[in-house]
C-alpha cells in the first residue's frame, strides 16, 4: 500500500534534518539504515524519499577518497538561523526585512557553510549585533575571523553591519574561496584575507584592535590562540568560538575563565558546541 502523502513528507523532512544537522557525513547505506531504524519504515520508502530529494535539488551525492556520501545540495538557499540565508550565487532569494543573504560558492573549504558549528557561530554573531553586545556601534566595529574557510562568517558579519572584517587561513585554497565569496557579496572593499594574524599585522602597522573575533576551529587550536586573541581584541570585545565537543567545553571555558573574560552564552547542536565570551573593558 502506498503511504499517505503526509507520511512521505515526514520521511523526507527527517532525512533532511539528519543530513543537514549531522556531525559527520552519511553514506547512502548508513543513511538508509539509520532512517529505517528510527522510523520503522522500509528501505524502499527511504530510497524513494532520497530519490525525490535528489530530483528536487535538496540533496546531492558527493565523492571523497573513493566513497559516496549524501549531503545537502547548495543549489538552493538554506536558512541557518540567526536571520541568515546562505545562497548559491545565482539563486533567487526574497529575504524578510530582518534577514540577510550571504552568497556562497560551495567549495573545498567547508561545503557552503551549512554545518552545525557554522550555524551556531552565525546565530551568536547575529545575537551580538541584534542585542548591541559589542563595545562599539556595528558600523564602527572591526571583525577578525580566524580560520575563515569559505569566509562565510566574515561576510555575514559585514552584512550584519560591521564596518570591516579580516579573515585568516593557512590554506591557500580557502583564502582563494574566501576572497571569491567576498566579491560575490560586494564586500571586496570591506573584507581582507591573510594567511595568518602575523601577516595581517605586518600588512597593517598600528593595527587597531578588533571588536568581534570569530573562530570556528577545533578545541586544541582555540586553546592555543588564547594569548593572541587576548592581545588583538579591544576592551569589551566579543569572542565567538565554535567547533568543540561538549566534553571539551569545560576545559575551553576554563582557559578563558579569568578576571579578563565573562561567559555570555553557549549553544549546543548535534554533538558540537559554541560559546560567546566577552573581554572585560
Amino acid at each position: 500500500m502506498t503511504p499517505p502523502r503526509a507520511d512521505e513528507d515526514i520521511i523526507r523532512q527527517n532525512i533532511l534534518d539528519m543530513v543537514g544537522h549531522a556531525g559527520s557525513k552519511y553514506t547512502p547505506m548508513d543513511l538508509e539504515r539509520e532512517i529505517c531504524a528510527r522510523q520503522n519504515i522500509s528501505r524502499k520508502a527511504v530510497r524513494r524519499a532520497v530519490n525525490t530529494l535528489m530530483a528536487e535539488n535538496r540533496l546531492t551525492y558527493t565523492q571523497f577518497l573513493g566513497h559516496t556520501f549524501v549531503e545537502i545540495s547548495y543549489k538552493r538557499p538554506v536558512e541557518t538561523g540567526g536571520g541568515v540565508i546562505l545562497a548559491p550565487p545565482d539563486a533567487v532569494v526574497t529575504p524578510r526585512p530582518e534577514q540577510i543573504v550571504v552568497r556562497i560558492e560551495a567549495g573545498a573549504a567547508f561545503g557552503a557553510g551549512d554545518h552545525p558549528t557554522t550555524r551556531m557561530a552565525l546565530k551568536l554573531a547575529a545575537w551580538t549585533f541584534h542585542d548591541h553586545i559589542l563595545p562599539k556601534p556595528a558600523q564602527n566595529c572591526r571583525v577578525l575571523d580566524i580560520g575563515t574557510g569559505s569566509g562565510v562568517l566574515a561576510a555575514a558579519a559585514c552584512l550584519m553591519g560591521a564596518a570591516r572584517a579580516a579573515g585568516t587561513d593557512i590554506d591557500p585554497c580557502a583564502r582563494a574561496e574566501a576572497a571569491g565569496n567576498a566579491a560575490l557579496n560586494g564586500l571586496t572593499d570591506r573584507m581582507e584575507i591573510f594567511d595568518s594574524i602575523t601577516a595581517l599585522e605586518k600588512n597593517s602597522p598600528g593595527l587597531p584592535p578588533f571588536h568581534l573575533v570569530l573562530a570556528n576551529l577545533r578545541y586544541p587550536t582555540l586553546v592555543r590562540m588564547h594569548k593572541a586573541v587576548t592581545e588583538i581584541s579591544a576592551p569589551g570585545a566579543v569572542m565567538i568560538f565554535s567547533g568543540f565537543r561538549p566534553r571539551e567545553q569545560p576545559e575551553l571555558l576554563k582557559t578563558y575563565d579569568s578576571p579578563r573574560f565573562d561567559l555570555l552564552r553557549t549553544l549546543e547542536e548535534n554533538g558540537w558546541c559554541a560559546a560567546a565570551i566577552q573581554k572585560r573593558p
